[in-house]
């Protein structure tokens, strides 16, 4: 059933949740092996990330009805797709949703799976959709908003409730595209007409004076990508590469680099001077080469695979002007745009996550020249990853100290970004200098 949107939601979802794979990759992937018209493509695709964002709300309204029942995955995944259609889908009508239901599951599984999904569904079409809690206590909003109970709990020690109920409503908002333009090709107010003209609906970016916004649309086939003009970047990391306070001269080491986004951000700001940058994998040094050419840059980019762990065995000591950590973390700032990482996350993972960022960060504190920077940037909002890292940096390398970026979003000296503030994904910026 390659080419029924609904059965190939249901397989995106089953490959997602078990393996704990990227909606956004395993979406292109089935579409890629599908020959779904586009009506058909975008159904697939809001079912998909509709589950995702409202799963918890989804297994409240089937619980009543399959009681103590084990099922298989796929069935979960299945029901769950066809309860989304009928509550959330105005233009779709219950009897299609539940006829195309049995029917996939009579074809992937059995009359008897095909029974029971029609008499789940019949029983919640008999006595519809479910209130769900309205309370602010921890497992109310845990159900309400599809977060799972120990990230509720975090968020509220850490931020109060008032904040994390505004960051939970905001998540499963729709996304807009942002991307960075490329100022040493084109300005911001050109690049804005020329896309204008090709019927994009374009806004300036409230945050970054080289980001725009766009609500939808394929960027990738016009030839102002093809040109290098811009890239595709959320907004909040357009404010890295200028917490670097770079000069054209610099000698930079991107440690943590792939795709590449912020590689190309510093090597706009850079003409005598270079960007090394650093994967683990082979392959994703490949795609910042790639980024590097097409934007205009492949002669002050270059790629290195390796483990920056590894960075202080393989770079003489006091080499780079500014070092950028970009450091891997939990990625929770991005659960609008990858609404499962939610469920792949436990509380340890932070703990695990905090050892490799600190390392990478004493790794390559002594490649840094007396005087220069080192900027450390997640794209999460707990502070496990953010705060609790710049304090134990501090407390382990006194010839570091923390130095504010001028900016007009934070009065502290860091940056960190809500998804709820200005609708970007969550981030954190911190800025060092060396001392001595």
């Amino acid at each position: 059933m390659k080419n029924n949107p609904r059965a190939v939601a249901v397989e995106a979802l089953t490959r997602i949740l078990q393996n704990k794979a990227y909606s956004n990759i395993e979406i292109s992937n089935l579409l890629q092996r599908s020959d779904m018209s586009n009506v058909d493509s975008r159904l697939m695709t809001n079912i998909v990330y509709g589950v995702l964002q409202n799963m918890y709300v989804l297994q409240y309204q089937l619980k009543p009805y399959l009681k103590d029942k084990t099922v298989k995955p796929w069935i979960m995944n299945l029901l769950m797709s066809a309860i989304y259609q009928m509550h959330y889908l105005d233009k779709i009508p219950d009897h299609a949703v539940l006829n195309e239901s049995t029917e996939i599951a009579k074809q992937n599984g059995s009359i008897g799976l095909a029974k029971l999904v029609t008499g789940v569904l019949r029983n919640y079409q008999r006595h519809g959709f479910k209130d769900l809690p309205t309370g602010h206590g921890e497992e109310d909003l845990s159900i309400r908003y599809s977060t799972p109970l120990w990230l509720v709990k975090l968020l509220i020690e850490q931020q109060g409730i008032n904040k994390i109920i505004e960051i939970l409503e905001s998540i499963n908002q729709p996304s807009h595209v942002s991307i960075r333009v490329n100022t040493n090709k084109i300005s911001v107010e050109d690049l804005k007409n020329r896309l204008e003209e090709l019927d994009f609906e374009v806004e300036n970016s409230r945050i970054s004076p080289v980001g725009l916004t766009l609500n939808s649309g394929n960027l990738f086939d016009t030839p102002e990508f093809q040109e290098g003009l811009f890239t595709i970047q959320d907004e909040s990391s357009m404010l890295v590469a200028p917490a670097l306070d770079l000069k054209p001269d610099d000698q930079v080491l991107d440690t943590c680099a792939a795709p590449g986004g912020k590689t190309t951000h510093i090597a706009s700001y850079l003409k005598d001077g270079r960007v090394t940058a650093l994967d683990i994998h082979e392959r994703k040094t490949k795609l910042i080469r790639e980024n590097g050419q097409r934007l205009g840059y492949k002669d002050i980019i270059q790629t290195k695979a390796m483990d920056a762990r590894k960075a202080k065995d393989n770079f003489p000591a006091q080499s780079f002007d500014k070092i950028l950590v970009d450091a891997p973390c939990s990625g929770l700032g991005l659960i609008r745009r990858k609404p499962e990482l939610r469920y792949f996350r436990e509380f340890e993972d932070l703990l695990n996550l905090q050892k490799i960022q600190l390392d990478i960060l004493n790794s390559i504190s002594d490649l840094l020249k007396v005087d220069g920077r080192l900027v450390f940037s997640t794209c999460t909002f707990d502070d496990e990853e953010n705060e609790a890292i710049v304090t134990k940096f501090l407390n382990n390398h006194k010839n570091y100290e923390l130095v504010s970026i001028k900016n007009d979003l934070s009065n502290e000296d860091t940056i960190k970004l809500f998804p709820s503030d200005y609708f970007t994904d969550g981030f954190f910026i911190a800025a060092f200098r060396r001392k001595n």
